[in-house]
């Protein structure tokens, strides 16, 4: 597979691909797109109160207060794995926890294009994350579940699982999910980069400096690439209070500039939290 790197406009990485067969949608003021995600990933319901607060709370990087400390930050950066690197960690991670909860196999036999990294991270053991998934939500606590806009197919097409409402077919809606999580691997395994790895490039390279990425529109951009959409999923199910992200996911999230995604999943958390718990605001 060959790099393409092509000046696209902000727009195109927000609208994507419109062939795609249109679905029913969940309800929500707000969504990832207003089609079919076209990169396969769930078309989750979004919470804009959430994301208002979100954008007050997005932190820049503090500049170095003397020229030490800036070559330090410098030879820092340079020992950073790369973008594609991260991309395989937080992925191959992701994959192997959505995997545990569908009760699939978590063994990915050869990577060659990654070996290393999937050596390194198979040799650290990592405690199984605890996970829950809640009872159907209401149309309006819907964002705080993205369990339940997981899809799985039906004699009527493919279809949300909050729109067929039965709890027990999340289970096989993660097994599909993670299917295409495994597919993504694939991917990235045997040609060192996937399509949807290409999209992320093309936005940290044209718009990660951009106020743009930090709107609504750019964090819907993010929720449509793989490793993204499953953080939001598998951070929001963690049977935790707090949301708990790895190195790789940390890495990956600062090398993209994605502190309004982190951000929004850390709140998004506590919402859930309060929902479950039946706190009030």
């Amino acid at each position: 597979m060959k790099k393409i790197l092509i000046p696209l406009t902000l727009a195109t990485f927000m609208v994507g691909c419109a062939t795609h067969k249109p679905v029913s949608h969940l309800p929500a003021k707000w969504r990832v797109d207003d089609k079919a995600v076209t990169t396969g990933m769930p078309n989750y319901p979004l919470a804009p109160e959430v994301f208002a607060r979100v954008q007050k709370q997005t932190p820049g990087r503090a500049p170095a207060s003397s020229d030490q400390e800036l070559a330090a930050a410098i030879e820092a950066d340079e020992k950073k794995p790369s973008l594609r690197r991260m991309y395989f960690r937080s992925l191959y991670q992701s994959w192997r926890e959505v995997a545990q909860m569908s009760d699939r196999s978590t063994e990915l036999r050869s990577c060659p294009q990654f070996h290393h990294d999937k050596v390194v991270m198979d040799e650290k053991t990592e405690p199984r994350m605890p996970f829950s998934f809640a009872a159907k939500p209401s149309a309006e606590h819907l964002p705080f579940y993205p369990e339940w806009a997981l899809q799985v197919k039906t004699d009527a097409g493919v279809t949300p699982v909050w729109q067929i409402g039965q709890k027990d077919m999340i289970k096989r809606a993660m097994a599909s999910h993670e299917f295409k999580l495994r597919r993504e691997l694939k991917s990235l395994c045997e040609e060192g980069a996937s399509d949807s790895y290409f999209r992320l490039e093309n936005m940290v390279t044209y718009f990660s400096n951009k106020e743009g990425l930090q709107t609504e529109k750019g964090m819907t951009a993010l929720l449509k690439i793989p490793v993204f959409s499953t953080m939001l999923l598998v951070k929001s199910v963690q049977g935790t209070p707090n949301v708990n992200f790895s190195t790789h996911d940390q890495e990956l999230l600062t090398a993209v500039k994605g502190f309004q995604l982190q951000n929004y999943i850390v709140e998004l958390k506590k919402e859930r939290m309060k929902e479950l718990t039946g706190s009030t605001r």
